[in-house]
């Protein structure tokens, strides 16, 4: 068994975080008690053991987004979607 790390945006599957600038990742109480107030996107980080011949591009999202669901290991980032005009994730 190897363990791994997938990342979830939206309805796909990534082995690499997506780039998003980190200015804009909620990190402070503060931020936090603000989601609701604001429109977030959020990346979920999960980890999980797989098999050691497990390889990533060998399956279909819908594989890997049910393999996330049986991950007991997960971490949500949260990111700020509009900061100004010009600032759009």
């Amino acid at each position: 068994m190897k363990t791994i790390i997938l990342y979830k945006f939206k309805n796909s599957v990534t082995q690499k975080m997506p780039l998003l600038k980190e200015k804009i990742l909620l990190n402070s109480l503060n931020d936090l008690m603000a989601i609701e107030l604001l429109d977030t996107e959020i990346i979920t980080e999960y980890t999980m053991d797989v098999p050691d011949d497990f390889n990533f591009e060998d399956h279909s999202d819908q594989e890997l987004l049910e393999l996330c669901r049986t991950s007991k290991s997960f971490i949500d980032y949260h990111f700020v979607n509009v900061l100004n005009d010009y600032d759009v994730i």
